[in-house]
């Protein structure tokens, strides 16, 4: 698998973005975790798999069966 090569633009966006901080400007709040997609449905099969318990009530579960 070749080697990921880097791109200027890109590193010159990162230092253009840290040369217009200052000293003592406030630090901004990360966002919340973002996962890849495909990776909590992932999660959600193992937990319902290994679990044994109901998914649906059992009397709406006998009305549609």
């Amino acid at each position: 698998m070749p080697a990921k090569k880097s791109r200027k633009s890109d590193a010159v966006r990162q230092r253009s973005r840290h040369s217009d901080i200052q000293p003592g400007d406030p630090i901004p709040n990360r966002g919340k975790r973002r996962y890849r997609p495909g990776t909590v449905a992932l999660r959600e099969i193992r937990k319902y798999q290994s679990g044994t318990e109901l998914l649906m009530r059992r009397l709406p579960f006998s009305r549609l069966t």
